[in-house]
C-alpha cells in the first residue's frame, strides 16, 4: 500500500495535524458522554418519560458503539482510515443535529443510533491514526497523546451539558457537540493522507462474522443490563448469557474458517497479545464504578451539591490526562512492563484507599484515592495499547484498535452491573431493599450506612480485579524488551 500526502499539508508538520484532527474527533464523543448524561432529566421532562426510558437516550448510544467498533476497526482496514472517520464524523454531527430537532422521543433515539454508528467509526481510528502517523517507534507516546483529549472531555462534558442546559436548553448541547465534529469532518478532510490501496490486496468484509460479532455483544450487554433488574429480570439475563456464549462459539468458527477474518483470533495463540487484552479487561473492570458509586457517597453520606461532586473528579481527570502522554513517550523508549505493571498497581492502591470511606472520612480522603488511582490509567493505558498493537501487522491494525476499544467500553459496562449486585447484595442483607434508589438526601442513617459497607467490599473487590491485571501485566517474551 502507498500512502499520497494531501497536498495542502507539508510533510514534516503531518503528524501534527494528523494528531489534531484524531484529537478533535476523539474529544466530540468523550464530551458527548458526559454532557447528555447531565441532561437526562431535562429530556425526561419535555417528552414525558420515566427515568429507566429516557436513560435509552445513553443506553442505545453506548451499545452502538459497542457493537460496531471492531466492525468499523475492520472496515478501516480494507477502505482506508480517512474515508472511515470522515464518514463517522458526517453520521455523529447528521445524527446530533437530528436530536437536536427532534418533535418525538423515537426520533431522538434514532439521532443517538445514528451517532453510536458515528461514534464507533471515530473511536477506533482516531487512535489509529495518531498511531499511523506518529510511527510504530513512537506507538505509546501518540496514544498517551490522544488521550489527554479523551480526559479533557471526560472533565468538561458534565461541566459544559450543565451550563448549556442551563442557558439554552438540552437540545443546545447536540448542536455543541454536532459543531465540533463539523470542524473534525472539515481537518480530517484537509490534513490526513489518502491511502491508495492496490486493488488485488483490497479485500471484502466478513458480513457473517460480523453478524456473529454484533450478536454476541447484544446479548452480553443486554444480559449485563438484565442482571441487576428484578427477579425475573436477573433470570432472563441468562437466556442472553446463553445466545452470546453460542455467538461466541459461532464467531470463532467463522473466523478461523473466513479467509478475511473481522478479527484474527489466531492473535490470541500470542502470548502478549492474549494477556495485554485481560490485563486491558481487568483495568476497565476495575475502574469502571468509580465515577457511577463515589457521586452516590459524595452526594448523599457527603452532602455536597452536584457542582461539588463534579469538581472532586477534576483534579484525578487532570493527573490521568498530564501522566498519559509522559507514560506512553517513556514506553517506546523504556519498554511497557513498568508503566502498565506500575499503573494497574497504583489503581488497586487508589481503589484499597476509596474502600476505607465512610461516614466520617474528611473531604479530602476521595482526592487520596482518586488521584493514584487515575494515575495509574493514565500511565497503563498507553503502553498496554502499545503492546497489544505490536502483535499486529498493517493489515490488521484497524481491527486490533477497533477490538482494543471494545474491551475498554465492554470492561466500563460490565464494571457497573458487578458493583450494583455486591452493594444491594449487602444491603439486602442488612434489612434493606435492594435498589440504590432509595439512597437519597433523606436516607435512613442505618441505610447509608448499608450502602457504604457494600461500596467498601465492591472496591475491595475492584481493586484485587486491577491487582490481578498487575500480576498478567508482569509477563513478557524474552525477546521483547517492553
Amino acid at each position: 500500500m502507498q500512502l499520497k500526502y494531501s497536498k495542502l499539508i507539508p510533510t514534516p508538520s503531518y503528524k501534527y495535524l494528523a494528531l489534531t484532527s484524531s484529537a478533535i474527533s476523539i474529544l466530540a464523543t468523550a464530551l458527548d458522554r458526559g454532557a447528555v448524561n447531565i441532561v437526562l432529566p431535562n429530556i425526561s421532562e419535555r417528552f414525558s418519560t420515566d427515568i429507566p426510558t429516557v436513560q435509552w437516550v445513553s443506553i442505545i448510544y453506548l451499545l452502538l458503539v459497542a457493537v460496531m467498533l471492531l466492525p468499523m476497526g475492520r472496515l478501516s482496514d480494507i477502505v482506508g482510515k480517512k474515508q472511515v472517520i470522515v464518514a463517522g464524523l458526517i453520521t455523529f454531527t447528521v445524527g446530533g443535529l437530528l436530536c437536536s430537532v427532534s418533535p418525538y422521543f423515537w426520533t431522538l433515539l434514532f439521532g443517538r443510533l445514528m451517532q453510536g454508528i458515528g461514534g464507533a467509526m471515530i473511536q477506533g481510528t482516531s487512535f489509529l491514526i495518531a498511531v499511523d502517523s506518529f510511527g510504530e517507534e513512537q506507538r505509546g507516546k501518540s496514544v498517551g497523546l490522544v488521550l489527554i483529549f479523551v480526559g479533557i472531555g471526560n472533565i468538561l462534558g458534565p461541566a459544559i451539558g450543565g451550563t448549556l442546559a442551563s442557558i439554552a436548553g438540552w437540545r443546545s448541547v447536540f448542536v455543541f457537540t454536532s459543531l465540533i465534529t463539523t470542524i473534525g469532518v472539515f481537518l480530517a478532510s484537509t490534513t490526513l493522507r489518502n491511502e491508495s490501496h492496490n486493488k488485488e490486496k483490497i479485500e471484502g468484509l466478513d458480513w457473517i462474522g460480523t453478524l456473529f460479532c454484533i450478536l454476541m455483544l447484544i446479548f452480553l450487554l443486554l444480559g449485563i443490563t438484565m442482571t441487576t433488574q428484578t427477579y425475573f429480570g436477573f433470570l432472563n439475563s441468562y437466556i442472553f448469557y446463553a445466545g452470546s456464549f453460542l455467538s461466541v462459539l459461532l464467531f470463532i468458527w467463522r473466523s478461523l474458517n473466513s479467509e478475511n477474518p473481522i478479527l484474527e483470533i489466531r492473535l490470541f495463540s500470542k502470548p502478549i497479545f492474549a494477556l495485554s487484552v485481560i490485563a486491558n479487561l481487568l483495568c476497565f473492570i476495575g475502574m469502571g464504578s468509580v465515577l457511577f458509586l463515589l457521586p452516590f457517597y459524595l452526594r448523599y453520606v457527603q452532602g455536597l451539591d452536584p457542582i461539588e461532586v463534579g469538581s472532586v473528579f477534576i483534579p484525578a481527570a487532570i493527573t490521568m490526562s498530564i501522566i498519559s502522554p509522559i507514560s506512553g513517550r517513556l514506553s517506546d523508549r523504556f519498554g511497557n512492563n513498568f508503566f502498565t505493571t506500575g499503573g494497574l498497581i497504583s489503581c488497586a492502591i487508589g481503589l484499597s484507599i476509596l474502600a476505607t470511606l465512610d461516614e466520617t472520612s474528611p473531604i479530602w480522603l476521595p482526592y487520596l484515592g482518586l488521584i493514584p488511582a487515575s494515575a495509574g490509567m493514565g500511565a497503563f493505558y498507553g503502553p498496554n495499547n502499545s503492546a497489544t498493537l505490536s502483535q499486529s501487522n498493517e493489515k490488521t491494525q484497524g481491527a486490533v484498535i477497533g477490538f482494543i476499544n471494545l474491551v475498554r467500553n465492554s470492561g466500563n459496562l460490565i464494571s457497573i452491573p458487578i458493583s450494583v449486585v455486591l452493594v444491594t447484595a449487602i444491603m439486602e442483607s442488612m434489612g434493606f431493599r435492594p435498589d440504590l434508589s432509595i439512597v437519597t438526601d433523606n436516607s435512613d442513617p442505618d441505610l447509608l450506612k448499608s450502602f457504604i459497607k457494600g461500596m467498601n467490599v465492591s472496591f475491595l473487590v475492584l481493586a484485587a480485579t486491577t491487582s490481578l491485571g498487575a500480576v498478567i501485566s508482569l509477563y513478557r517474551p524474552k525477546t521483547l524488551t517492553g
